[in-house]
């Protein structure tokens, strides 16, 4: 039998170790850095191209992926890519509310790729949260597991530029899942959220007797902010229990509430080298996503330690904080100033 050459061995070892490698990059238990506790991410699964929706960035591509996780049924979204010219400034991925499962945009999109960042858009095809009752923390998966696909893609993993996150309402708990039990704090150097996220504490808004602190001071504008919910329909479906704002919560659904909030014990909080901003609109009625937000932000130690906390009245309603034009220039400096690398 011919021997086969030492050179062609040692090139024959090195792809084998560079496939490996690449490999890994996408595997389900693999986690940069420190994050060795942090919960299994999935896999994403590219289908193909399709055409864009509505609301998708000027020039964009769009790509149907699948994603899977530990214990939930496969999930498929749509990512629209946008690439500006030349080499990018970094890419920024925006995140809609509710269930995720239309693009958002608000002005944002066109904006950033303008300014040369490459945008990312996601859609799902049905809302992220509903994973047959096993719980928001477990489908957030869903969500980190596709922003850690987009750094290794579309960012490149380049640490030269920044990789960077906003989402409203549901998408900003997404955001917020991915850094408390994900730990993609390894990776992001900025997120924006605005209004929320409303199931920081789920516990204490399915029950309002529960929470016994101060009021939630949030800014100026709202110093005793809201988190009670007015209906407990979609988190009782979310987490498989039945008795969210009920007169009297079973105490088994109370500890689920409990364990699969954002503010919950074994979460993470310290992000040295990711920076973080809120914004949200507190004209009357305000609501209660003001006040889980606070929750949160009361835990959270970035890199801008407290974070950036926004609130403007009068023209916005609701969550919807960016149809007031000063919040929408606002965050579109703060845009600019800190998504930069922050893990070099």
């Amino acid at each position: 039998m011919k021997a086969v050459p030492t050179r062609s061995l040692l090139v024959l070892t090195a792809l084998l170790l560079f496939a490996l490698a690449t490999l890994s990059a996408f595997a389900d238990d693999t986690i940069a850095e420190a994050s060795q506790n942090a919960a299994l991410l999935g896999r994403v699964t590219v289908l193909g191209p399709v055409s864009c929706p509505a609301g998708a960035t000027q020039g964009a591509a769009c790509t149907s992926v699948s994603v899977s996780c530990p214990t939930l049924p496969n999930l498929t979204a749509t990512l629209s890519e946008a690439f500006p010219a030349g080499i990018g400034k970094g890419t920024i991925i925006l995140i809609n509310g509710g269930g995720g499962t239309t693009f958002f945009n608000s002005g944002f999109a066109n904006t950033y790729f303008n300014d040369g960042f490459r945008v990312v858009q996601l859609a799902w095809t049905s809302d992220w949260e509903d994973a047959n009752g096993v719980g928001l923390k477990s489908a957030s998966c869903r969500g980190a597991t596709l922003f850690r696909y987009l750094f290794y893609t579309v960012q490149g993993a380049d640490r030269t530029s920044g990789f960077c996150a906003q989402g409203t309402s549901g998408g900003g708990a997404a955001i917020a899942y991915a850094l408390t039990q994900y730990h993609l704090s390894d990776y992001f150097d900025y997120v924006v959220i605005g209004a929320g996220p409303g199931v920081a504490r789920m516990d204490y808004g399915c029950d309002k007797s529960l929470y016994t602190g101060r009021a939630l001071n949030l800014c100026p504008l709202l110093t005793n902010a809201p988190y009670a919910f007015t209906s407990g329909v979609k988190v009782d479906t979310w987490e498989n229990t039945s008795t969210c704002a009920a007169r009297q919560p079973l105490q088994s659904d109370i500890d689920k509430w409990a364990a699969d909030s954002l503010v919950t014990s074994g979460a993470t909080y310290l992000y040295p080298k990711t920076a973080m901003s809120w914004f949200f609109c507190v004209t009357p009625p305000v609501n209660n996503s003001t006040g889980e937000g606070k929750f949160l932000i009361d835990q959270v130690l970035p890199k801008n330690a407290p974070p950036d906390v926004n609130c403007y009245a009068g023209i916005c309603k609701g969550e919807n904080v960016w149809q007031d034009k000063t919040a929408f220039n606002n965050t579109h400096t703060d845009m600019l100033t800190q998504c930069v690398p922050n893990h070099q």
